[in-house]
């Protein structure tokens, strides 16, 4: 009897902590947009406005603090706060790793056209796949899920 009041008291908490994180679970699994990853954050300017050699070597210095801080979230889901993450299921956990995965994609794939035009401004002769080695790939496993007692 005391088990099945502890399981339940248990329970109820989790909800209670998962309740308290409501707003932040969806953003993560419905709303992610890698605001916090994007070039945009960075304001490095327009890429194709980019006329001088000292304009484009702003840019691309500006580029790579945007490269830093995209490897510094990796693992996709690293960013998510542990608070947040603790309070998800793991159906929430996989959905949020799944839309941050998608969105990692494309945040890379439209830095990596701004770039290319940064450096195809420069003469540099540099194909797309030179031009991003900017960026690590995505890993496959994003990340691992916590293990639930």
């Amino acid at each position: 009897m005391k088990a099945l009041i502890a399981t339940g008291l248990m329970a109820a908490a989790a909800a209670a902590q998962a309740g308290d994180h409501r707003v932040e679970i969806d953003y993560y699994t419905h709303h992610y947009d890698g605001a916090d990853i994007a070039l945009s954050r960075f304001h490095c300017g327009v890429a194709s406005a980019m006329h001088t050699a000292e304009e484009r070597g702003a840019w691309l210095a500006c580029y790579g603090r945007f490269a830093v801080n995209y490897k510094a979230s990796l693992p996709v889901g690293r960013t998510i706060p542990v608070e947040v993450a603790d309070a998800m299921s793991e159906a929430e956990l996989a959905a949020a790793q799944q839309l941050m995965n998608q969105v990692f994609v494309q945040v890379a794939q439209e830095a990596r056209q701004q770039a290319d035009l940064v450096l195809l401004a420069q003469g540099d002769v540099l194909s797309a796949r030179s031009a991003s080695g900017l960026l690590p790939g995505l890993p496959a496993q994003t990340r691992q899920l916590p293990d639930r007692p």
